[in-house]
Order: C-alpha cells, then structure tokens, then sequence
C-alpha cells in the first residue's frame, strides 16, 4: 500500500486521494481462529497542511472469527476511520517527531499502519450476535441451537456456605 506523495507535497495546499486495495489472506494476526477472507481496501485524501500531510480516509475488509460464547464461525466487518499526521524527515521538528509519523522518500507505505489500525479496532471479545447464548457451561451445548437439561447451579462454591445460614422471613 505505497503511495507516493511527492506532488502533494511540493505543492501548496496540495491534495490527492488513493484507492488502495491489497490482500491480507495470508498475513497472520496473531490469533486463533481471525483469518482475512476479503481485500483490505482503503480509500484515503491526503492533505498538504504546510508541514505536514494529513492522511485520512476509511478502511474496509471482512475476517473470518469464531464466536467467544458459542464457538461458532461467522464473518466480521471491518469499517474503520483512519487518520494521521506525516512528516517529512528533514523538514521534523523533534516536537513534531513525538507525535506524527516520518517519512523520508517521496513515498509512504501505508501498509503496517493499516494492519495496526485494523488490530487495534479488534473487540476484546468477537460475538455473532448481541443475544449469544454461549455454551452450556455442563454439557457443553450451544444455547443458540437447543436447550439443555442440565440444572444450572449458579451459586459461587466460594459462597456455598452461605445457603445453610438460617434465614428470616
């Protein structure tokens, strides 16, 4: 995902935008069970702000997950708003360097910082649905798909005590 930038950059107040595709199948993310099974494709402007360009734009992929509750495989959508400050090298100033991204060719690969962005935007827990029922915690049965028969017991053996304790009605 390499975009040159060099007339926008020479040109006062210049602007460009990109439509970038690339395949991410075979890139790992570290996680069992999160696999790419669509392009990630960006669609991204970037703005000559003086001393600095401003790349924005959106992301969009899809990645194959596996439901933390139920186990079941279903697909995710990525939709990201993407955002941020480059810097040509040897114009940066050392404040400037803490806090926007340098590059120092006419070009900039894009590709790492989509591949983060799109990591960072993961949700601690992949759901299929909002009323994911999970696994039975018994049997081991997907809620989902069947009721159990298994008797949930849902006192904390911690706290078990407790239920002898003589009770005021």
């Amino acid at each position: 995902m390499l975009i040159n930038v060099a007339a926008i950059r020479r040109a006062e107040n210049g602007t460009g935008t990109f439509d970038l595709q690339k395949d991410f199948s075979q890139v790992s993310t570290r996680l069992e069970g999160v696999v790419f099974v669509a392009p990630v494709h960006v669609k991204i402007q970037v703005d000559n702000s003086g001393d600095s360009l401003l790349v924005r734009g959106q992301i969009k992929s899809e990645l194959d997950v596996q439901c933390d509750r139920c186990l079941t495989a279903f697909r995710y959508p990525v939709h990201i708003d993407y955002e941020d400050e480059w810097i040509y090298a040897p114009q940066a100033t050392e404040e400037q360097s803490e806090t926007a991204l340098i590059f120092d060719k006419d070009d900039i690969d894009l590709t790492e910082r989509i591949y983060e962005q799109i990591i960072l935007e993961f949700p601690m827990r992949f759901i299929c649905s909002p009323q994911c029922k999970g696994l039975c915690s018994s049997c081991g049965e997907n809620l989902n798909q069947k009721s159990c028969d298994c008797v949930q017991d849902d006192i904390d053996p911690r706290l078990a005590a407790l239920a002898k304790w003589p009770r005021e009605d």
